[in-house]
């Protein structure tokens, strides 16, 4: 799903401090390396839990869990938007998965999709291809292939929430 873009860099240089240190710490156990302040010698356990603690925090930075994704997004008008959905996807389709999970974030403001798999039907699987996932809210194609999170929450802000009845 969605990372922060701006904490890409941040996490690669978490994970390569992290990992430097450790390989630093590597060499010098077969030699003595000159140079190295004296606080690195009198510390060494600390700077091993410090070299691990910066390379898992990267990691997660970059592969982990949505830690660092926002969540409190929503539209500045609320309410639902469009009258229906449907998703056209393909078993084994790893983008498909990820655009039910980005429309299922979304669920406060989209309706409930139906999905409909393009190899049920070969007209279908003609039309659509490898072209999957397909998006459509209310008979308009909206997305195809990836579903981008910020193109998402940009189609929800700018259509008018459905009259309450």
């Amino acid at each position: 799903m969605e990372r922060n873009s701006r904490l890409v860099p941040l996490g690669r240089l978490l994970v390569g401090a992290g990992v430097s240190l450790i390989l630093l710490r590597g060499i010098e156990l077969f030699a003595r390396m000159p140079g190295l302040p004296a606080f690195w010698y009198s510390n060494q356990a600390i700077w091993i839990l410090v070299a691990i603690g910066l390379a898992a925090l990267g990691w997660n930075i970059l592969w982990g869990r949505r830690m660092f994704v926002e969540e409190t997004w929503q539209p500045a008008i609320p309410g639902r938007r469009f009258q229906s959905a449907t998703i056209y996807t393909s078993a084994g389709c790893h983008l498909c998965e990820d655009a039910a999970a980005l429309i299922a974030e979304h669920h406060r403001w989209l309706p409930i999709p139906d999905y409909v798999d393009i190899k049920s039907d070969p007209t279908l699987s003609e039309k659509y291809g490898t072209c999957v996932p397909v998006v459509i809210f209310d008979g308009k194609v909206r997305f195809r292939g990836r579903v981008d999170p910020v193109l998402l929450r940009r189609l929800i802000e700018g259509t008018p929430p459905l009259p309450v009845h």
